[in-house]
């Protein structure tokens, strides 16, 4: 009697035979594919010979087919032979899909696959010797219980060790999308092992095994048909559509007759062949990636529309565009983007590009008409832009007029080697227009490319010798080469950068290479020269820097650095030290520092600024920051256990660290992890931010702020910025730079300047701090014109972890207590630099006030007694008068009347007035509350009658 369920499993599994066959043909008709593909197709092709077997070994085992016991166990073990194989090969193809390195190794290739195919030969030896172990003597199982379980061993050890795998790769990746990818890669062999298990153990056959892989089968080929399809209509170098994708783009317009919506823009790229033959066929590649970017940013991405590469240099799109104005300004922002794209790819050149557009007409016409069209006005503009020789104008810089890198890089090695010939020694000198893209950004790129000229034309008149060659190489770069003495050469230098800045507002950087006789390695002379330029860095007086050992010390210790940062990191190596900042109205320190210290056990103690702005350029400061950040979490979680006060620390953020939003949430799982209130930690950053990003430090502000940190503006005054751009930024604090002290005891003009930061800090409401403080008369200056907060090593140097720790034990008084820095920043927010008797709100409306009033603050204790917390020298000169011997007969009625004062007007919003007399002498007192807790402050100002 036919067993009808056997039948159907066997149909079933026939079925999905075919299925799987028609994939494995298609699959092959793939003639370049990859080692998955080559292993997907190994699977494929095992599961078809798999279900093959259990197909005609399901006929056998339930007499459909009449055969011999014989044929029946041969089915038998071929079934394990097969599993095995598909076990293998399986786990080849999740390893390949997971790029692991073993895939490439032969050696390691034939170890995995070594316990399938020893479990294979067991497999025939127990048949042949001891059948009795495999077969049951009747019944139609396949095999005996016992035998079952070496059927399913290897599938089961193989798909253990890929969950091993997979969820070990997911566990490392946890942080990006990729681990999600790691773990769909498991779904295959789990799901055959135990759709598999499944199988066996039911004692009615259902071909589960067969409908699932054929299921994940079906799936897998069809995903990866999809990438295809899609990966044959993108452009390999730009990632544009190819042109097919674009003829069908345009037949989908033509039959919504809608054709009159739209542009079509034709753009050629000018010189591509010179680029070629001159710096290769990468940095030709790379321009045509600038272009695509730039195409796809400008004209696609917020467009109805679409843009291809039609083939080498050309491009064309089909954009909706109201009018012949807005096409134009399109394609100028596209001549915009692929100068930065230029600039971020560090390509020697910006591409030229001509550009031709129409307007569609309404009905259908062939596209090569269209583009005909587009091709003549294209045509036009290059005569228009007087390219005509395209090989000309490929050596000459539009802008300036004067030759260009491609000229240089031509010419300069003959003309370098005609110099040596003759017996004289060049120069290189990489001008650099320090400020440049702060300049574009601010009055935009007219106005950048006006500037590059009048810096072209006090170049060019001031170098203008017959041997001298003077071009623009790059972006904000310009190059001479020149025989003139070193000496007559720097001095040259100096008036040009002179020049330069008092034209505009810009600076001016020299990077000067001397070449040695015979030297004619141009490409390795441009980039001494600008090793030299770079080693300047953001010195606002170093104008130029010779190429020497000490230049190249400065690029060893880069090189040391990079190579060794994340080691010295996590070998603590590179640790956090803490310096005091003191409140200048009580002397406390109010809060630390956090400073990176980086101690090499051979090279000893690296300064910041030999480790800090090479992290910056390579994009490694946030680790730096983060572990800095980190440390002063510990810290102070530490401080807290040991029941210890917690100290505010304030931890610097690079600009680099800013430019991303996710800067904040990396901050805030840090200080969540440790359970250390916002309030107790400051973030400071540089002011160079404001130029290089505004709009992002901005909304990193705003982040902060929600958070509950103050965010602090480090080293004003070292940049470019100014006191006009702090309106647009709501800092808490600003750092006031240290050079700003430099000379102060000699020149009263650092007196001036600084008085008038604090004052303008004041009326804008942020706090200020001078770092640098050196000597007492410094800081007494700061404390007379009410600078918050000093920091420098007169207060003390930075303190290591330890030492702070002892710091809080054996000086506790010396900290200000967190609940009092309300109160005194109430305090603090009195400008004394105006008549600060008038309320907080009034005095930035008394703009040109005496800025020599006698002023003091007064702290009221609950027992009745003062004491004085600000005393000006103002103050000081009224009282006096010249008569120290009157001084203390009027203390103790002066202070009785200070104290009837300060009773009349504590917790007023207005201040109140009197007449004090003494010695014949008229003083007129002016009092106002400011702020209470615990204890009550007032601020006096005196004035004597008839003065």
């Amino acid at each position: 009697m036919i067993n009808d369920r056997a039948l159907a499993y066997s149909i079933a599994e026939l079925v999905c035979i075919a299925f799987l066959t028609l994939l494995l043909s298609s699959s092959k008709k793939i003639k370049r594919y990859t080692l998955q593909q080559q292993w997907f197709n190994a699977t494929l092709t095992c599961q078809i010979l798999y279900l093959a077997g259990d197909s005609i070994n399901t006929l056998f085992l339930n007499q459909i087919i009449p055969v011999s016991r014989i044929l029946t166990n041969f089915m038998s073990i071929y079934l394990t032979l097969a599993m095995n194989a598909l076990s293998f090969v399986t786990f080849m193809y999740v390893a390949s899909k997971m790029e692991l390195p073993l895939i490439h190794d032969r050696k390691k290739v034939r170890l995995i696959a070594l316990p399938p195919v020893a479990l294979s030969f067991f497999d025939m030896l127990v048949a042949l010797a001891a059948p009795q172990i495999v077969f049951p003597n009747s019944g139609n199982q396949n095999f005996t219980d016992f035998f079952s379980l070496v059927f399913l061993a290897m599938p089961t050890i193989y798909t253990v060790t890929v969950l091993i795998l997979t969820f070990s790769q997911a566990f490392i990746n946890r942080h990006k999308r990729i681990s999600r990818y790691y773990l769909a890669l498991t779904v295959y062999p789990l799901l055959m092992t135990t759709c598999g298990v499944i199988e066996v153990m039911l004692s009615q056959r259902v071909a589960i095994y067969a409908y699932s892989v054929t299921f994940y089968f079906a799936f897998a080929y069809f995903y990866q048909l999809n990438y295809a399809i899609k990966d044959a209509t993108i452009d390999s170098l730009t990632g544009l559509r190819n042109r097919e994708n674009f003829k069908e783009y345009l037949d989908s317009i033509w039959r919504a007759e809608a054709g009159s919506q739209y542009y079509l823009f034709m753009i050629d790229m000018n010189g591509l062949k010179s680029v070629n033959d001159v710096y290769g066929h990468v940095e030709g590649d790379k321009a045509i990636k600038a272009i695509g970017k730039a195409m796809d940013e400008v004209l696609e991405v917020g467009n109805e529309g679409l843009v291809c590469r039609y083939g080498g240099d050309e491009f064309i799109a089909i954009i909706k565009v109201d009018s012949d104005q807005e096409a134009a300004k399109l394609v100028q922002l596209t001549r915009e983007r692929i100068a930065h794209y230029a600039q971020e790819e560090y390509l020697q050149s910006t591409p030229q590009i001509a550009a031709g557009y129409i307007h569609m007409p309404r009905e259908k016409q062939p596209l090569e008409k269209l583009l005909k069209q587009a091709d003549s006005k294209m045509y036009a503009e290059k005569q228009s832009m007087k390219t005509g020789d395209r090989a000309a104008n490929f050596f000459t810089d539009e802008i300036t007029g004067l030759p260009n890198a491609n000229y240089f890089h031509n010419f300069a090695g003959k003309y370098l080697k005609k110099l040596s010939k003759e017996g004289k020694q060049a120069s290189i000198v990489l001008f650099n227009v320090a400020g440049m893209h702060a300049f574009n950004d601010q009055f935009g790129y007219k106005k950048g490319d006006e500037l590059l000229r009048k810096v072209s034309q006090i170049l060019h008149e001031n170098f203008h010798e017959s041997e001298d060659v003077l071009l623009r190489y790059t972006e904000d770069n310009f190059l001479l080469v020149t025989t003139r003495p070193i000496k007559p050469l720097l001095a040259r230098i100096k008036k040009v950068a002179g020049d330069v800045s008092q034209a505009e507002s810009v600076g001016l950087k020299a990077g000067i290479y001397q070449l040695d006789k015979g030297q004619i390695d141009v490409i390795a002379a441009v980039d001494l020269a600008k090793r030299a330029m770079q080693s300047i860095g953001k010195s606002r007086q170093q104008i130029y820097a010779i190429y020497g050992p000490e230049v190249q010390a400065i690029y060893d210790r880069q090189d040391f650095v990079l190579l060794n940062f994340k080691k010295a990191l996590q070998d603590g190596e590179i640790s956090a030290y803490f310096q005091p900042v003191i409140r200048s109205l009580t002397g406390q320190v109010h809060s630390f520092e956090a400073l990176a210290r980086w101690e090499d056990p051979e090279r000893g103690l690296i300064p910041p600024d030999q480790f800090i702005s090479t992290l910056e350029r390579a994009r490694l400061i946030q680790l730096l920051d983060l572990a800095i950040f980190e440390q002063a979490c510990q810290l102070q979680d530490r401080l807290k256990q040991a029941g210890l006060p917690i100290p505010v620390i304030s931890v610097n953020l690079s600009p680099v660290d800013l430019q991303s939003r996710g800067i904040v949430d990396e901050v805030e799982k840090i200080r969540q992890k440790y359970d250390i209130p916002a309030k107790y930690l400051k973030i400071e950053v540089l002011e160079s931010i404001i130029k290089e990003a505004p709009d992002q430090l901005n909304a990193v502000i705003a982040a902060f702020h929600q958070a509950g940190y103050e965010v602090w503006m480090d080293d004003f005054g070292s940049g470019y910025s100014s006191l006009n751009n702090l309106k647009d930024f709501d800092f808490d604090l600003m750092k006031i730079d240290m050079e700003f002290l430099k000379g102060f005891t000699e020149n009263s003009q650092s007196k001036i300047i600084i008085s008038e930061i604090v004052d303008m800090a004041k009326r804008l409401g942020i706090a200020t701090l001078c770092e640098g403080i050196e000597n007492q008369q410094q800081a007494d200056f700061l404390q007379e014109i009410g600078c918050q907060f000093q920091q420098g090593y007169l207060f003390g140097k930075s303190l290591t972890p330890e030492q702070l720790e002892n710091f809080l034990t054996e000086n506790l008084d010396q900290l200000e207590k967190i609940d009092l820095d309300d109160y005194y920043n109430q305090i603090d927010q009195v400008n004394v630099l105006t008549n600060p008797i008038h309320k907080q709100a009034d005095q930035k409306q008394s703009l040109g006030e005496n800025t020599d009033v006698p002023i003091a603050v007064l702290e009221l204790a609950a027992d009745g007694q003062f004491t004085y917390l600000y005393f000006n020298h103002a103050l000081k000169r009224l009282i006096l008068s010249g008569n120290q011997e009157k001084v203390t007969d009027m203390e103790s009625g002066f202070n009785a009347f200070l104290l009837q004062l300060m009773r009349r007007c504590q917790g007023q919003t207005d201040p109140v007035s009197a007449e004090f007399t003494f010695a014949n002498a008229i003083y007129t007192i002016r009092m106002r509350w400011l702020a209470k807790q615990k204890k009550n402050a007032f601020i006096f100002s005196a004035a004597k009658h008839g003065e």
